[in-house]
């Protein structure tokens, strides 16, 4: 479910309708929400879509080629061996198609990644984006979450890239406002048989959602936002288990045992979650497939932590039980 961002939707649209090759650069810190912002962008057209990992550019390089060859369906083309031959590549297969057709979009995530991997990187960008034809109907976008980096390298006056860029957006993180709230709730409550809206609540970023340890009787679904799972949450042995996206569910083991809370979730972004008691949990099962196998990878996942635990215990006892 994707809500506001109008303002920022609008922008990128705008950049879009011009003619010609151009380049946006999006840039936030973790949590801003730039992937949701730029799926929701690309829904409804022709995208390569490319999140760089922190691995090597030649890797990095060897994804990048399997998502383009992918979009054009060219099954006999090797893996490029330069990144300035993958642009090239899609720069002329563009040129070649039927006037009228789609313009593409080029999305290039976490680009800042590859840089970090290769001091090349940007020299030969730079020297790829500035042999694209000016007609060329490519839109580029570049996204990161560093900024200091984004406005040294592309928004730098003396960069040549600033001068090919068509905007940007500092995206800073999502708020749920009220109204928001609201729109999620009544959307949400269409795929719950009619969940009260009371079941639904808002936290805000850093908000502890639930703590290890804590006897709780009920468990979550995110329906907007991202949380952090911890153990040993705010002491010398914290530790990040991973993260919670929309969609996800957490808080089961408590609800189903009885027992108190195994870990500790925090909002890393504003988060709405849906909470789920004992009355409504076999409704909640029979009208969401994916969560109820989701529930039982998570409580199988906590036998076998549990498992490892007895057995680390009668190793340090000798075997005795």
């Amino acid at each position: 479910m994707f809500v506001g961002r109008k303002e920022e939707l609008a922008k990128l649209e705008q950049a879009y309708r011009h003619d010609g090759f151009s380049v946006f650069v999006v840039f936030g810190r973790d949590g801003a929400g730039k992937t949701a912002l730029l799926e929701e962008f690309c829904k409804d057209k022709d995208a390569i879509f490319f999140t760089a990992s922190h691995v090597s550019s030649r890797a990095n390089l060897s994804r990048f080629s399997h998502e383009v060859l992918k979009y054009y369906n060219d099954e006999k083309h090797e893996p490029f061996a330069f990144w300035d031959n993958a642009f090239s590549y899609i720069a002329d297969r563009q040129h070649k198609k039927p006037e009228g057709a789609p313009r593409l979009v080029i999305v290039l995530e976490d680009f800042a990644e590859i840089a970090s991997q290769d001091v090349a990187f940007m020299d030969v960008l730079q020297n790829s984006i500035g042999k694209i034809p000016k007609d060329s109907d490519i839109f580029m976008v570049l996204t990161s979450s560093n900024a200091s980096f984004v406005r040294s390298a592309l928004m730098n006056k003396n960069s040549f890239l600033s001068r090919r860029l068509s905007g940007g957006l500092d995206l800073k993180r999502f708020t749920l406002t009220d109204e928001i709230v609201q729109h999620m709730t009544q959307e949400a409550a269409k795929y719950s048989d009619g969940v009260d809206a009371k079941r639904f609540v808002k936290f805000s970023v850093d908000d502890v959602i639930l703590r290890e340890g804590e006897e709780n009787s009920e468990m979550y679904k995110i329906i907007s936002g991202r949380a952090l799972c911890y153990f040993d949450y705010e002491t010398d042995d914290e530790y990040l288990v991973g993260t919670l996206n929309e969609n996800r569910t957490f808080g089961e083991f408590s609800l189903l045992t009885g027992k108190p809370g195994i870990y500790t979730v925090v909002a890393f972004t504003d988060v709405l979650v849906l909470r789920i008691g004992q009355g409504e949990f076999a409704k909640f099962i029979e009208m969401n497939a994916a969560n109820a196998e989701e529930i039982m990878q998570n409580m199988a996942r906590m036998i076998n932590v549990l498992k490892v635990n007895i057995d680390l215990l009668r190793s340090e006892s000798g075997g005795e039980s």
